[in-house]
């Protein structure tokens, strides 16, 4: 077992907050069992805006119909172990078949408070929605308050592009000289970082009620594209054994690619150079042996990769913030 460094989170801190002022609130007014707000406060707190109000809605519901239920039951058929039971066996049910079992937890406590009343009236159906009120409307308020995540999107950005910096930089270098040993980053971290950032989009996007979408995810999806066809240009250079000037043009071009790999408006004009490579590799002496028929093979599917490369970012277009 290992033990994690001691941390004050943000939901750490809204929670506790968010606890301290529903018992607070729910003292002042004079509920009963004032303490279970803090329940409601807990469960309701989650990492994202959407999801704090579909928890909201989900508990209000399950436990209003754990209301109804409840003060039947118990009514008319008394309040004893068994009765509580046969509820209980007959409420999940309901619950799951409505879609609102994540409120089962909330609404146990509810029923847990109606069990134990003397007389169940008008004034502890009262108490009893009072508190759902205060401990979800209170956790809804908390929720409000999110941090930015453009700051570590930003920072995943970064170190995306600084790997894909130094990849095309070293695929340019290789193609100068075949018997260079191509020593990139590894493929594994930065695709775990893409699967890092792509998540963090996506919580973002569940920060806000109106929007569905965010474009930090569909930079972050362009770029796990681009790293596909970078693997793939990997092998295609390991094959080369043999360098003449078509290569050199090649590793020119993604010197370029590499330069300018941060930029926004860089890919049709890297596209309009890669055309023009295509059409001067016409022009050029056929392989005199089976090692440069190779080379040049692998070298023009190169070229096919790049350019899808090039395709992608330029659909893509600029990073709306």
């Amino acid at each position: 077992m290992q033990i994690k460094p001691y941390r004050i989170g943000y939901r750490t801190l809204k929670t506790a907050l968010g606890m301290t002022l529903a018992v607070i609130l729910s003292r002042l007014i004079g509920l009963d069992n004032y303490a279970s707000s803090a329940i409601l406060v807990v469960l309701c707190i989650k990492d994202t805006r959407v999801k704090s109000f579909e928890a909201a809605i989900y508990r209000f519901v399950a436990c209003f119909i754990a209301i109804l239920i409840g003060s039947v039951f118990f009514t008319y058929l008394g309040s004893t172990p068994i009765i509580l039971g046969i509820m209980v066996l007959l409420f999940i049910p309901v619950t799951v078949m409505i879609g609102v079992q994540e409120g089962i937890v909330t609404s146990c406590v509810i029923i847990l408070h109606l069990y134990m009343a003397k007389t169940i009236d008008m004034n502890v159906v009262v108490n009893e929605i009072l508190l759902l009120v205060i401990g979800i409307g209170i956790a809804l308020i908390m929720n409000m308050f999110m941090p930015s995540l453009d700051y570590k999107l930003n920072n995943y950005k970064r170190k995306i592009e600084d790997d894909f910096i130094l990849i095309t930089f070293i695929y340019s270098q290789c193609l100068q000289d075949p018997n260079k040993k191509i020593n990139v980053p590894s493929f594994d971290i930065v695709s775990e970082n893409i699967r890092k950032a792509k998540s963090l989009a996506f919580r973002e996007v569940k920060n806000h009620f109106v929007r569905n979408e965010n474009s930090y995810y569909h930079y972050f999806d362009m770029r796990e594209e681009q790293l596909t066809l970078l693997k793939r240009m990997k092998k295609l250079i390991e094959s080369m054994q043999h360098s003449q000037h078509a290569h050199h043009l090649c590793s020119q071009l993604l010197l370029e690619v590499s330069q300018n790999v941060q930029g926004n408006d860089y890919s049709l004009m890297r596209l309009h150079n890669l055309y023009d490579i295509k059409i001067k590799l016409q022009s050029i002496e056929l392989p005199k042996t089976h090692q440069e028929l190779e080379s040049i093979a692998a070298l023009f599917q190169l070229l096919n990769e790049v350019e899808e490369y090039l395709l992608i970012k330029s659909q893509f277009g600029s990073l709306k913030k």
